[in-house]
């Protein structure tokens, strides 16, 4: 697969939006111009994960979009949730989505740029579906997807997190190894370990555990 072909597929999931759709007893509405849940491979693969994970006290769905992952989180037992998007549609989208889902709350959505507007306290589990590539604000995923927002994250994570916080990544071999958080996050002080992997049509794609080295 190629980052342009992934777009072509993208294009065709805008263009039905809003939509309904549902995953793992979830009911998500997918509003206009919110990143797709239900598109390609991850949701799934990174779904799956997290359910068999160990519930958290406090955790945190960066770049949460239309909220199936902060669901997720509140679904396995975790206490307090939030979610944090840039995309003002999609965190408008979650309050949608959190009426369609009131057993799974509360969770609190916040709009946010990463941590900038995320008030201080100390996560124990993190997931971050970042945008694995620069894009062109469609979804609102902006130009500096992929290694640029990771070294923004992970600068910033630092204030929310123990030596004990298990933060957890997904990622797609086909968008290259500059972007790989593999190769970002050891610079930034953390270790990192392959959790899970699979392979489709697509290539291989991971799951990264990353906490404090």
């Amino acid at each position: 697969m190629s980052i342009d072909f992934r777009q072509q597929e993208l294009a065709h999931y805008l263009d039905k939006q809003p939509y309904v759709t549902e995953l793992d007893g979830i009911t998500l509405t997918i509003a206009k111009n919110v990143f797709p849940s239900d598109f390609g491979l991850t949701s799934p693969f990174f779904g799956n994960f997290i359910l068999q994970q160990a519930p958290a006290e406090t955790a945190l769905d960066m770049g949460c979009g239309s909220g199936y992952f902060a669901f997720l989180l509140k679904k396995i037992g975790c206490g307090q949730v939030t979610g944090v998007d840039f995309n003002r549609d999609a965190v408008q989208c979650t309050l949608e989505n959190s009426r369609l889902n009131s057993h799974l709350g509360p969770i609190d959505f916040l709009h946010s740029d990463l941590f900038a507007d995320v008030p201080h306290k100390l996560f124990d589990l993190i997931v971050f579906n970042f945008n694995y590539y620069p894009a062109d604000g469609t979804f609102g995923l902006n130009a500096d997807g992929g290694r640029e927002i990771l070294k923004r994250f992970f600068r910033q994570v630092k204030d929310y997190i123990s030596e004990h916080t298990r933060i957890y990544i997904p990622y797609s071999q086909f968008v290259g190894a500059e972007h790989d958080p593999k190769h970002i996050a050891p610079e930034f002080g953390f270790s990192v370990t392959l959790e899970h992997s699979t392979v489709n049509h697509a290539g291989e794609h991971y799951i990264y555990k990353l906490m404090l080295a």
